[in-house]
């Protein structure tokens, strides 16, 4: 596809917010079968997009203590998909990805999540760090799980409006977000193995999250 169609193309997707891939065209050919697709394919979200800013008032309103997870830079669908499992199970109440850095949300996620990626908002962000810093600014506290950062000698009060950070698999956490957290915590262990997988960590941070707010209250 070229001339002004292209650009229309483009100029669209960008308006819009809508990511766009140049793929050869072979590949574009197994995802479309016999139809004659003239260059252009259009792949649907399995879920509703929202934004965080549309999601946190409704939290407030319905008298919660917001617990968000926050995936920055994910790549693997299957992960995403096991932390969107886990944050169905711990009842967590959205989930904030970026719209560039985070793989997208397909059957492998949706099939990693047991169907539970249906069950809970997902926030796509065109900037991470103004939707972290929309989430300071409304009263939830940034914790970043990251094994390269000193936790809080303190005891982090999980009770508390919060929004958990994991990192992405190779590099974790990003400078300017690690930057913007208010503290930092990490799984404890023998140190046999440099971490573990983020799907894992996530699921144990968010069941201290549960815990903190459900067992015993």
């Amino acid at each position: 596809m070229k001339g002004d169609i292209e650009k229309e193309i483009r100029n669209l997707t960008r308006k819009n917010t809508i990511p766009l891939q140049y793929i050869p065209k072979e590949k574009l050919n197994s995802i479309c079968g016999n139809a004659n697709h003239q260059g252009l394919a259009a792949q649907l979200a399995l879920v509703e997009y929202l934004t965080i800013a549309d999601v946190l008032p409704h939290i407030y309103e319905q008298g919660k203590t917001p617990a968000i997870l926050v995936l920055d830079g994910i790549e693997d669908v299957r992960n995403i998909g096991a932390l969107a499992r886990s944050a169905v199970w711990f009842g967590i109440d959205a989930i904030v990805v970026s719209i560039k850095r985070t793989a997208r949300i397909n059957a492998f996620a949706h099939k990693a999540s047991a169907g539970a990626i249906k069950d809970i908002p997902i926030c796509r962000e065109t900037s991470m760090i103004k939707a972290l810093q929309y989430l300071k600014e409304s009263g939830i506290k940034l914790v970043a799980a990251d094994v390269t950062e000193t936790p809080n000698k303190e005891v982090l009060d999980f009770s508390e409006p919060i929004a958990l950070i994991m990192g992405s698999e190779g590099k974790g956490i990003v400078r300017e977000i690690r930057q913007l957290a208010d503290a930092f915590v990490a799984i404890p262990g023998t140190g046999k193995v440099e971490s573990l997988n983020v799907s894992v960590a996530g699921a144990v941070l968010m069941y201290d999250i549960f815990k903190a707010r459900n067992i015993n209250s």
